[in-house]
């Protein structure tokens, strides 16, 4: 019976201490926001997809002038820069989960976190950029 009880501790204390390892790390703390935010991009990216591939085998004939006329229509850049946020939202809250279980030092945890979402970040602009500017006709 001694040897149960001291079993039970022992895995008591191993357990607190990996809760205290794991504890702030992850998306424990907004993690069904998280989850949400990723299934309303990936329902976003249904429609959104379907007409960005619909509209690429379009153009996939088409000389470049054509693609930037097509660009350069309202409903056409609104779409591409919807479906551009998007894919780099749904990509980096995904990344972040990947993150969260893999990389396993705040450190690094941290480090990778700031890069998944400089790059998001300066992807979107990029993107957001060169739609305007086709769409401005600049």
């Amino acid at each position: 019976m001694a040897d149960t009880r001291s079993l039970s501790n022992a895995t008591a204390e191993r357990d607190q201490s990996i809760l205290r390892r794991v504890r702030h790390l992850g998306s424990a703390r907004n993690g069904s926001q998280e989850w949400r935010l990723q299934r309303r991009t990936a329902l976003a990216l249904i429609p959104l997809g379907l007409y960005f591939v619909a509209s690429m085998l379009r153009l996939a004939k088409s000389d470049q002038m054509s693609a930037a006329e097509w660009l350069a229509s309202p409903v056409p850049a609104l779409l591409t820069i919807l479906f551009v946020l998007t894919v780099l939202a749904h990509a980096a809250v995904g990344l972040r989960s990947i993150l969260v279980d893999y990389v396993h030092t705040r450190a690094w945890l941290v480090a990778a976190e700031l890069a998944v979402r400089g790059a998001a970040v300066l992807l979107a602009g990029a993107s957001v950029l060169a739609v305007l500017k086709i769409f401005l006709g600049r």
